[in-house]
């Protein structure tokens, strides 16, 4: 009887998960050419990262929008500069966020939590939940894709900071892009639904954003003043975005 629960949400999870893979691309704000070239590199980059033995024992996970990359997960801080190296080396890649969780703990397990996450976002109204990625470590929730334009962005964010046991959620969604126009995106950070309500988690390292490799000149750019840790030189061109919206709650 006990293992009735979690068969029944493993399904659940892994319908939706079905569903997306087959209806995402068709919903997917990208063009198709750009849907394959991010695809490409982010199957790149994780062979490279298995390659480099950087995946095994660590949940790291590659997601690249428009050219621009994405590192989340946990791993040592001695592995975490070599897997950003791997990313950055890529052809066609743009930039490379990395998002390293910190050890922490959570009430409710990140399979439920993730569960409960996904089955809000395919139930809000006016939501493709198709379009987006997530990621789930002890309350925190990662948010990542492409949406249609911001209201549908802030939808997302609301829906998934009103699901019990969420304590953080961080926002890497993006607005549909052309070619000439792909500022390199920042983290918008809000508090759950469970923040103020369980115990804080040890905070995450906060995001980092590199360009990929090229010999042109660099700066750097203004980062929030929560949570902050070193930033790494975007390219001077395209222009750095604003800053996302960042809200106190532990990460």
């Amino acid at each position: 009887m006990r293992y009735i629960v979690p068969l029944l949400l493993l399904c659940c999870l892994m319908l939706s998960s079905g569903c997306a893979s087959l209806y995402g691309v068709y919903d997917d704000q990208r063009l198709s050419g750009t849907i394959s070239d991010d695809k490409e590199i982010s199957l790149g980059i994780k062979s490279d990262l298995m390659d480099a033995n950087l995946s095994q024992g660590w949940g790291i996970k590659v997601y690249c929008y428009y050219g621009h990359v994405f590192l989340v997960g946990e791993a040592p801080e001695k592995m975490r500069s070599q897997a950003i190296r791997i990313a950055r080396r890529h052809k066609g890649v743009r930039s490379v966020t990395s998002h390293w969780f910190t050890p922490a703990k959570s009430d409710t397990g990140d399979f439920v939590l993730a569960t409960k996450l996904r089955t809000e976002l395919i139930g809000t109204s006016g939501l493709s939940s198709t379009r987006i990625d997530t990621e789930v470590n002890a309350g925190r929730v990662v948010l990542l894709g492409v949406v249609k334009d911001e209201a549908e962005r802030k939808l997302a964010i609301r829906a998934a900071r009103q699901v019990e046991g969420v304590k953080q959620v961080i926002s890497y969604l993006m607005l549909p892009q052309k070619q000439a126009d792909m500022p390199v995106p920042k983290g918008q950070v809000v508090p759950g639904a469970g923040h103020g309500t369980q115990p804080a988690a040890t905070p995450a390292a906060a995001p980092s954003t590199e360009p990929a490799a090229q010999p042109a000149a660099q700066n750097v750019p203004t980062m929030p003043p929560a949570n902050s840790s070193h930033k790494l030189t975007p390219p001077t061109a395209p222009p750095p975005p604003p800053v996302g919206d960042e809200a106190a709650g532990a990460v």
